[in-house]
């Protein structure tokens, strides 16, 4: 559709908006909408002109550029594609044919060095310099692992030009052609052109000729002049890039940038960029009845399977504002068919759902989404990114982890006589993001409907297979449902299998989120939150605060104390009566990576002359070089919290990254507890005493006590409720159903065992074993007899 409206814009002289596609229902009606427009002025036309002595980049080859500049060691944008040819190869002629495409695309023979200035510009050098000495032919015994080999090196764009070609013979009457570019030269769009060539190239040479192809109206640094000068400057409020960005700023205000699925491992600070790939085929009945609904609702397939993506992303994540990333190919202009360069552009598609609305409903708001979006297309994605999310994280994609691609380019093809001809499989791709969902719709021998053959390429830092494979099972399942009854409500799709929801509706006991390392700590009340978000963290009398809520606000003031400068290595002092605020400010201080520190321990140095600021506790403190006092209802600290957003925190909000060994608690006595040490007291407690996501704890005694911690944290973990109680009695706890009570021996005294029924656990402070009168409760853990 926006090539078809650039195409019309371009011959009329003026501008056809995308949209006016799709609301002129015929031919006759377009043309009258049109009418109304011809003549007014449009685009400046892409043709071949004067060039400076120093070629600029295009918007997106910059992009690539600081990419590759940032790592060039990397094959995350390489483009690879390799063909068995089986039968009597022309070599010589194939050699020729690989020169003639190189000559015929500057793109291909173009390097991007940086000037006086730090700017990179196109530098075009002739064939030769590629391929010093022509298309090289080897000999492999082990051709995967040469071609791997090939494949996965990295280029630095500034040096070399950032493309590659080799034959290798495999052996008797059998070739295989390799071919890899970095995204910077070419892009997927690419490929088909680049076949076409090869094959007139070769055919033209085998016959003692030289290719007699037309020549390329544009090369690829025409355009990169033309788009600058059509796109203008952004201080220019009237230019395209103005209009454009302002677009983008308002569409993507306020957006959350880390909707993260369920992960099988914890982030990494460094991406590895290792995909894995699954695939499998949706059903062609399914698509006929989702392209037949597309069309009778005036969208496209494409719009369909956007809406369909965003219905997953947000079961899977609980989200209500989805961002989808999809690629656009940029070829508008007739002059581009041909040519091989980087023109894609990478669009953030905002979509908002709500479970009440129907699939019909949600599918008439991605088509405003998406036709707003394809108008504001031109800008790069980078520039938008710069806009919106100025602060942005390293370790993971800005505004958006799933990107959606919809396959229907002109594939490359490569048929040549007397020769049978193979597209090897490269394996899965590098994972430039969380999760990349490709859709390519297929045609039967008649053409007729075929599958919709789809494609989730993941990141294997983050996921297993067989999850990934579940996110496919759900999406079809979505697909399937949606074809059938487009206004079915989006909060009534059974994205669950028989097994699985068999699964659910057998009870079984929750497991507590126990962290494998102290790094791991802060990420086990998220656990508790995915699994049950509206389950009570914190009771009191008729009221309660669930785990979604301790969550969100715990989150906030951990951002508050991250932007005051609190994290790993420094502390914060907690002076708290036992209540909401304490389970707060814990799992705050915890996030934010910092120590809870002990009121009492700063009273200690205070009165021992000592810097509260430098080093808070003699002996064997750790040493915290900064301390803040945390106090909730301070108007200042209050406002700050106010600003910040209720994601949850991860290691890239951290001001660097956790270590086990970083201190998390320090008590009055100015000893110390690792985060490591912490999240083994709370796995003995899960271990020791039964805790799960039934339980209800109390705590009887001092609130600022590493006990104390331990309590909110490893009920965090569990899911299980803290209770809170201002009477303290038997009869209170046993109204309460507690099951776990936290006291020392001297707080034994004031209970009755007798009439606690449901009490099942015992966590003492001090040592010993209580009396016999408690011997009914089945666990009891002496805190101060585990290790120090």
């Amino acid at each position: 559709a926006t090539q078809v409206a650039a195409r019309l814009g371009a011959a009329l002289d003026t501008t056809v908006p995308v949209r006016a596609l799709f609301e002129a229902s015929t031919v006759s009606a377009l043309a009258v909408r049109v009418e109304q427009h011809a003549g007014t002025g449009g685009r400046k036309a892409l043709e071949a002109g004067p060039r400076p002595d120093r070629l600029p980049l295009s918007l997106a080859q910059h992009r690539m550029w600081l990419i590759n500049q940032f790592d060039p060691s990397s094959a995350a944008y390489n483009i690879p594609l390799a063909i068995r040819l089986t039968g009597a190869l022309d070599v010589a002629a194939m050699q020729a044919a690989v020169t003639d495409v190189l000559e015929r695309h500057e793109s291909l023979r173009t390097r991007y060095p940086a000037g006086p200035d730090g700017l990179p510009y196109q530098e075009i050098l002739p064939a030769a310099q590629v391929l010093p000495g022509g298309l090289s032919v080897e000999s492999a015994d082990d051709p995967v692992a040469r071609i791997g080999a090939l494949m996965s090196t990295g280029f630095d764009a500034t040096q070399e030009v950032p493309v590659r070609a080799l034959l290798l013979e495999t052996g008797p009457g059998e070739h295989v052609l390799a071919f890899v570019a970095h995204h910077i030269t070419a892009d997927g769009a690419s490929m088909a052109p680049l076949a076409r060539d090869l094959v007139t190239a070769y055919l033209a040479r085998v016959d003692g000729d030289a290719p007699g192809w037309s020549p390329l109206p544009v090369q690829y640094a025409d355009f990169a002049l033309w788009q600058r000068t059509v796109l203008g400057d952004e201080s220019d409020g009237g230019s395209v890039a103005a209009e454009q960005l302002a677009y983008w700023q308002k569409q993507l205000d306020g957006v959350t940038p880390d909707v993260e699925l369920p992960l099988d491992r914890p982030r990494p600070l460094v991406p590895s960029l290792r995909g894995g790939l699954t695939s499998f085929g949706v059903d062609a009945e399914v698509h006929r009845l989702l392209d037949e609904s597309a069309r009778a609702r005036g969208v496209t397939l494409f719009m369909v399977l956007h809406a369909a993506v965003a219905v997953l992303v947000s079961r899977l994540t609980g989200a209500g504002d989805v961002v989808v990333g999809t690629p656009v190919a940029g070829r508008g202009e007739r002059a581009l068919d041909d040519l091989v360069g980087m023109f894609v552009n990478t669009l953030a598609l905002r979509t908002r759902i709500d479970p009440a609305m129907t699939f019909a409903e949600l599918l008439d708001h991605a088509r405003e989404t998406d036709l707003s979006a394809f108008a504001n297309a031109d800008i790069p994605f980078e520039r938008v990114v710069e806009a919106v999310l100025p602060d942005r994280a390293t370790a993971q994609n800005p505004l958006f982890d799933v990107a959606l691609s919809f396959q229907n380019n002109e594939r490359a093809v490569v048929d040549l006589p007397g020769l049978t001809v193979q597209a090897l499989d490269e394996g899965a791709l590098a994972a430039k993001f969380d999760l990349q969902i490709g859709i390519a719709p297929q045609r039967d021998a008649d053409g007729g409907y075929g599958e919709l053959w789809s494609v989730f390429n993941y990141a294997a830092d983050l996921f297993d297979e067989s999850t990934v494979q579940s996110f496919g099972r759900r999406f079809e399942r979505i697909l399937a449902a949606v074809a059938a009854d487009p206004q079915i409500r989006v909060g009534d799709i059974d994205i669950l299998d028989a097994a699985e929801r068999e699964r659910m509706a057998t009870p079984a006991p929750q497991a507590a989120h126990t962290a494998s390392s102290g790094t791991a700590l802060p990420q086990t009340l998220r656990a508790s939150v995915e699994e049950d978000p509206e389950g009570p963290a914190l009771v009191w009398g008729e009221e309660e605060l669930t785990y979604q809520e301790l969550d969100a606000r715990s989150s906030r003031l951990a951002r508050a104390l991250i932007a005051r400068g609190h994290g790993p290595g420094t502390g914060v002092v907690v002076r708290l009566d036992r209540g909401v605020e304490a389970a707060v400010s814990t799992w705050a201080v915890l996030k934010a990576g910092a120590a809870l520190v002990a009121a009492d321990a700063v009273d200690a140095a205070t009165a021992a002359g000592l810097s509260v600021e430098a080093g808070i506790v003699a002996g064997s403190a750790p040493d915290l070089p900064d301390v803040d006092w945390l106090i909730p209802d301070d108007p200042e600290l209050a406002a700050e919290i106010d600003a910040q957003s209720p994601r949850p925190v991860t290691y890239a909000d951290r001001s660097r990254p956790l270590r086990g060994s970083d201190v998390a608690y320090v008590a009055a006595d100015g000893t110390g507890a690792s985060y490591d040490d912490l999240a083994a007291v709370v796995a003995r407690v899960h271990a020791d005493t039964e805790l799960t996501y039934e339980s209800r704890t109390f705590r009887h005694g001092r609130a600022d006590t590493l006990a104390a911690v331990v309590e909110i944290v490893a009920a965090g973990a569990a899911g299980a409720s803290v209770v809170l109680i201002a009477e303290v009695s038997t009869e209170a706890l046993a109204d309460e159903w507690v099951t776990h009570l936290w006291t020392d021996r001297a707080g034994l005294g004031t209970f009755d065992p007798d009439a606690l029924e449901d009490l099942s656990a015992l966590v003492l402070d001090e040592g010993g074993q209580p009396d016999g009168q408690w011997s009914q409760v089945e666990y009891v853990l002496d805190l101060s007899a585990l290790p120090d």
